[in-house]
């Protein structure tokens, strides 16, 4: 009995013995899986910021080719401007192009006009003409009855709110801007100009041509442009 003991013990110390390295196993197992799940997952992690950097690289890539064929495409338009101004003041020097007193001519965008102060041209707060506005557009008009091309008239005001004539222009500063616009258009139209030419823009304050706020720049930001473009037999 007691030997039959012995042996079955035995017997279960060596199944122990060959069950426990088993256990062992299953755990590294366990691990190794959980490893390679984890790696797998940086590597997932990885891969999507890898993406992700070249996303930002080819849009990066795209902004700077804008930026490039924007600063080009600047680069085309001043020298455009330039060359446009040397003819414009070659034209004047030989009395082609005439420059009213009052008026200073100028180019912009692909075309040459005549800019006048507001303060000089208009009442103040108003979009009525004034005697000097009224002869210096005659003097305008007679120089854009040397063509046929197309004129636009913009309107241009400072940045400080109105007040005095507040409500005359309930819209502001744009309304004010409009308004003497198409009182400049109107006038160019009872000197002869075809009316069908005529376009007007307003800008109000949004497009000055000093900075700051002293009389100065105020006053040299309010002003009319009058427009136009060399016919193609001056070119």
């Amino acid at each position: 009995m007691f030997c039959h003991t012995m042996k079955s013990l035995a017997v279960g110390l060596v199944l122990a013995g060959a069950v426990l390295p088993g256990c062992v196993s299953s755990t590294k197992y366990k691990s190794a899986a959980d490893q390679a799940v984890q790696a797998q997952e940086e590597r997932d992690a990885l891969a999507g910021q890898l993406s992700e950097a070249e996303t930002m690289l080819v849009e990066s890539e795209g902004q700077q080719n804008t930026l490039k064929q924007k600063a080009a495409l600047a680069d085309q338009l001043a020298a455009e401007n330039a060359a446009l101004q040397a003819k414009i003041d070659d034209l004047s020097k030989k009395g082609t192009i005439s420059t009213p007193d009052g008026t200073l001519i100028f180019t912009d965008d692909g075309k040459y006009g005549w800019r006048a102060q507001g303060d000089i041209v208009f009442s103040p707060g108003s979009d009525k003409l004034t005697s000097k506005g009224e002869r210096i557009l005659s003097e305008v008009a007679a120089e854009l009855k040397k063509n046929s091309e197309p004129i636009t008239v913009r309107g241009h005001t400072d940045a400080d709110p109105i007040k005095k004539t507040a409500d005359l222009w309930p819209r502001g500063n744009m309304d004010l801007a409009a308004n003497r616009a198409m009182s400049v258009l109107e006038y160019l139209v009872s000197q002869g100009i075809d009316s069908s030419r005529v376009y007007i823009e307003a800008y109000g304050p949004y497009k000055p041509i000093a900075t700051g706020g002293s009389a100065e720049a105020k006053a040299k930001n309010r002003r009319v442009e009058i427009m136009t473009r060399l016919p193609a037999s001056a070119n």
